[in-house]
């Protein structure tokens, strides 16, 4: 079972306008949370032990909600990028050595979503070098990828959720400095549609929306 995950929270959040101005985009809340302990707890539960969480522009705010990890009961370790973005990509390759050659989840920070991580560790094949969740495309995004089965190929059907588990394998393959265009180039990743709750929290039009769904139900 895979026991190390990744949380990607080193990007500006620069369409969250005056939101994200003094304070980073993974510390906005959603339900009286942050986007980023939403995630650490969901990835808990689902049996994570080790968290490593890349950090950027205004970090040190990161840093220090979310500690080491043990008010979680797990361990979490930081990456500092600097406030120049060097990518998801090279972020995830800069430390690629944490994960000892052993598959590991990764999650964009930015995502709302009820997904139980728990079900990615059976899904990585012995073939493939990524297993990626995909959902309906929103009505803001024209899509990334299609399916064939359960292999992901070119196409534009479904939209890359920011979940995925993946061998470093992958990451030594490649150079590309984005994920997204690394998924692009291999033909071994596999992937499957997710229908359940998913939002990308890219405007603050989307944050009110999800704020105002989360309060009628």
């Amino acid at each position: 079972m895979t026991t190390k995950a990744m949380i990607l929270a080193s990007g500006r959040g620069e369409r969250m306008k005056s939101l994200t101005r003094d304070t980073p985009k993974p510390m906005l809340k959603i339900g009286g949370i942050t986007l980023i302990e939403d995630k650490i707890l969901r990835l808990v539960e689902s049996g994570i032990k080790d968290i490593l969480i890349n950090v950027g522009y205004l970090g040190d705010q990161i840093i220090s909600h979310v500690g080491d990890g043990s008010k979680y009961g797990i361990s979490i370790t930081i990456s500092n990028e600097g406030d120049a973005p060097i990518g998801t990509g090279n972020g995830i390759r800069k430390i690629i050595d944490y994960f000892d050659e052993k598959p590991f989840i990764v999650v964009n920070a930015d995502i709302w979503t009820n997904y139980l991580f728990i079900d990615l560790s059976e899904k990585l094949s012995d073939d493939a070098l990524a297993h990626i969740i995909l959902v309906n495309n929103p009505s803001h995004h024209d899509g990334d990828f299609s399916l064939y089965e359960q292999d992901v190929i070119a196409g534009n059907d479904f939209t890359f959720s920011g979940i995925g588990i993946y061998k470093p394998k992958l990451f030594g393959l490649h150079n590309d400095k984005e994920l997204g265009e690394i998924l692009k180039k291999e033909k071994k990743i596999t992937g499957e549609l997710y229908r359940g709750l998913w939002n990308d929290v890219g405007t603050p039009e989307r944050l009110d929306q999800i704020r105002k769904n989360l309060a009628n139900n």
